[in-house]
């Protein structure tokens, strides 16, 4: 039996009425390692010797050495690879390791550059250990939480500002679902949703001093672990990055203020249910802040569902979902008190940011069920990132060989510019090796795969035209 996975960071996956469970605990990072299937049981133990040998090389890091296995090509649809896993401590080390190996035994590697949450997610799904919104048939209720924050000394840039006002609504949501991966059936429904926004009741804590900011922050804290879907727009980028920052600034300067229970909440929200990450549009990365044990960032939502839209700010995007509030005040940074007045700003917001998920979650929650996506990952994707990601599960589970992750045309230009003449697989292995410090990290990572390398690295003038002018 499978569990109902919501969300993952790069050290815990988030389990619907779990708490937060060590990724460590049930997975060890991995790649491929193969040669020549002629050789390659000689070439296994070849490894295996080196390994246990020294101590003084990235093999140190080797956690164990898996049986040979048989998995397809992915470019030749008739062949078959012989294969076995390498296993180490930490993903991090895994492009060191597998470096190691390419250059230095003198073997190839494969699918040693897929990011660790989405390997983790692969083999969770093909194993039927966990699928992300996956309730087997089962009715199971989700935990929503809206929220909006509201600072009185808001300043371009600044991370830790005190959190005047934090407006609040919950509200369940149930839901049914069931998969056949064998047959690539999937059937999602949405069985109890509130019908409207109107629906949602507000609340909103306000802090006046330090010590009751402490206590609504605890309280925010609290509540983020007792809900399954943290909401807001645009929280990512601000509201999630505010409440963060706040946390980390009270614990350096409040330490001696504050008791035990409440330092261990506070390093609980930080270490285990928030998680620092980059987020990149057109090429233009920004920090931001998810929250676990999933982060439905609405403002992200708009920009994937409806990407037409001239903008997608919160005041547009309300109206055109037909959330409508009668009487809506309109507030700048610089015109935030504690009044009665950004109170009711502050509600409306909410009210606003309740009914924009409403509408929302109503498309992301199936689309999340079927990529097998968090909506982390689901909101930031492109339509390639999505087939990607289900191809490398299918892939992972009819044993396929998953190719490498490449841009085509800087490739192209690097292989024609260091080896012009050079055009068969395994040749380009053997002269890459020979020009280690010359080739950069991303050709590294496809002449590793060397017989495995995508078809299109024997002709890459096909791809790069280095006499074009423009």
């Amino acid at each position: 039996m499978g569990e109902t996975l919501l969300g993952i960071s790069s050290e815990y996956l988030y389990i619907h009425g779990k708490k937060p469970k060590l990724v460590e605990d049930i997975h060890s990072p991995h790649f491929l390692v193969f040669s020549r299937n002629e050789t390659i049981e000689a070439d296994r133990k070849r490894l295996i010797d080196a390994w246990k040998k020294s101590q003084d090389t990235p093999l140190r890091h080797i956690k164990d050495v898996g049986e040979i296995e048989r998995l397809r090509s992915f470019w030749d649809f008739g062949k078959e690879i012989k294969a076995f896993r390498v296993f180490v401590d930490r993903s991090f080390l895994v492009p060191e390791v597998s470096d190691y190996i390419f250059f230095n035994l003198n073997l190839y590697t494969a699918e040693h550059d897929i990011p660790y949450h989405q390997r983790v997610l692969i083999d969770l799904a093909v194993e039927d250990k966990a699928w992300i919104l996956d309730t087997e048939g089962i009715k199971k209720k989700l935990r929503v939480l809206v929220y909006d924050i509201e600072t009185t000394e808001f300043e371009e840039g600044r991370t830790d500002l005190p959190i005047d006002i934090l407006g609040f609504s919950s509200f369940d949501i149930s839901i049914e679902s069931e998969k056949n991966l064998d047959k690539e059936e999937f059937n999602f429904e949405i069985k109890d949703i509130p019908s409207s926004w109107r629906d949602c009741e507000v609340i909103q804590f306000v802090s006046r001093n330090e010590d009751e900011e402490i206590d609504n922050l605890l309280n925010f804290c609290n509540m983020v672990r007792q809900h399954d879907i943290i909401s807001g727009h645009n929280i990512v980028g601000f509201d999630n990055r505010q409440i963060h920052g706040r946390v980390e600034k009270i614990l350096r300067e409040r330490t001696d203020s504050l008791s035990k229970g409440q330092i261990e909440l506070f390093r609980e929200f930080l270490n285990q249910y928030s998680r620092k990450d980059r987020s990149f549009h057109f090429g233009v990365g920004s920090e931001i802040i998810n929250l676990y044990p999933s982060t439905f960032d609405t403002y992200l939502g708009v920009r994937k569902f409806y990407p037409y839209l001239d903008d997608f700010g919160l005041k547009s995007v309300a109206p055109f979902l037909g959330v409508k509030i009668e009487g809506r005040v309109y507030l700048m940074p610089s015109q935030i008190r504690i009044d009665d007045r950004t109170l009711k700003y502050n509600k409306q917001d909410v009210q606003e940011q309740a009914g924009v998920t409403i509408s929302l979650l109503e498309q992301a929650l199936p689309l999340a069920f079927t990529t097998c996506m968090p909506f982390d990952m689901l909101l930031e994707s492109g339509a390639v990132n999505m087939w990607d990601h289900m191809a490398m599960i299918r892939a992972t589970k009819i044993k396929k060989i998953i190719p490498p992750l490449a841009k085509a045309l800087p490739v192209a230009q690097s292989l024609l510019k260091l080896f012009p003449n050079v055009k068969k697989k395994e040749d380009i292995s053997r002269a890459s090796r020979e020009k280690r410090n010359q080739i950069s990290k991303d050709l590294i990572r496809i002449v590793k795969y060397g017989i495995e390398m995508p078809d299109w690295v024997e002709y890459p003038e096909v791809i790069f035209n280095k006499s074009a002018k423009d």
